[in-house]
């Protein structure tokens, strides 16, 4: 009599491939509601800014301030800081102070996204097999008796794979912004007013100095006066003159302070060296100073 029996394990497996490619789809979708959200946000808030410039400027154009319009400077007539006044008036605040209107000039975005999967699958197999074999044999005898003989045998066998697959994927994005003003705050200078004596230059003749034939230097003549606020001429005073490009000297020689018309006279030299020297009209500037009153004049010769 025999027997067998043969059985096989089962078999679980879990296939498949890692890819992110779902994950980075939302990542997009993420980044999506969020530049939707930052433009709502820079709506809302550029709204809010409007108004609250909208309501500084109301409030500039409705306040009156005591602004300094005119202030005034009295000169004697040594060119000496004599008396000095200050002349007010009520005035909005918007005539000095520009409203300032904030507004986003640029707005840059900035993520970071990173995505990654892992799959396993596992695959187990098992197997066995058994068998069993018998023989009996039953008599009468001294000599054999009663006698039997048998066999089995049994075998199994089992095997395991496991396979990974991984996906990962990463990126960056960037947001900035920059809130500035429109328009810059600024207060005017009150306007000067100066009274006292006044300075003047006025340019006289111009002269070819002649060599032998040959142009060796150009001279101009310059008048300058001093006068009161009236008009007036303001005699016997030494005025400091200054001349940048050529040099100069009384024109008449012991005639250093004004005249009785308030005048004193001066000439300026220019001398021309060398082979081919330029000889074209140049600016020369004059200053002449009393004091505190000054003048300075752009004289071409």
């Amino acid at each position: 009599m025999a027997n067998s029996i043969l059985s096989a394990g089962s078999t679980l497996a879990l296939p498949g491939t890692a890819d992110v490619t779902d994950e980075i789809g939302r990542a997009g979708m993420s980044f999506g509601k969020l530049v939707e959200t930052t433009g709502k946000a820079i709506a809302d808030t550029q709204l809010k800014l409007n108004q609250t410039g909208a309501a500084m400027a109301s409030v500039l154009a409705t306040t009156q301030v005591d602004v300094i319009a005119v202030q005034e400077s009295v000169y004697d007539d040594e060119g000496n800081l004599d008396e000095s006044r200050t002349f007010t008036r009520k005035l909005p605040l918007i005539n000095f102070i520009d409203p300032v209107f904030y507004e986003w000039s640029a707005v840059r975005l900035q993520g970071q996204f990173y995505a990654t999967e892992f799959v396993a699958s596992q695959e187990n197999s098992s197997s066995s097999f058994a068998s069993s074999e018998g023989m009996g044999n039953v008599g009468y005898g001294i000599i054999f008796g009663v006698g039997a003989m048998g066999r089995s045998s049994s075998s199994t066998s089992s095997n395991s794979n496991v396979d990974t697959s991984s996906d990962r994927s990463y990126g960056h994005i960037r947001a900035s912004a920059l809130l500035q003003p429109k328009r810059d705050i600024g207060v005017p200078a009150p306007r000067q007013v100066v009274r006292g004596p006044s300075l003047s230059v006025v340019a006289g003749e111009i002269a070819d100095v002649m060599d032998g034939g040959k142009l060796v230097a150009r001279t101009m003549s310059a008048l300058i006066e001093l006068r009161k606020q009236d008009g007036t001429a303001i005699a016997d005073k030494s005025i400091s003159i200054e001349t940048d490009g050529a040099p100069w000297t009384f024109s008449t020689p012991g005639a250093e302070k004004t005249d009785a018309e308030g005048q004193v006279a001066i000439t300026l030299r220019r001398d021309f060296v060398g082979a081919a020297p330029d000889t074209s009209p140049q600016d020369v500037v004059l200053s002449a100073r009393l004091g505190l009153v000054s003048n300075s004049t752009t004289l071409t010769f």
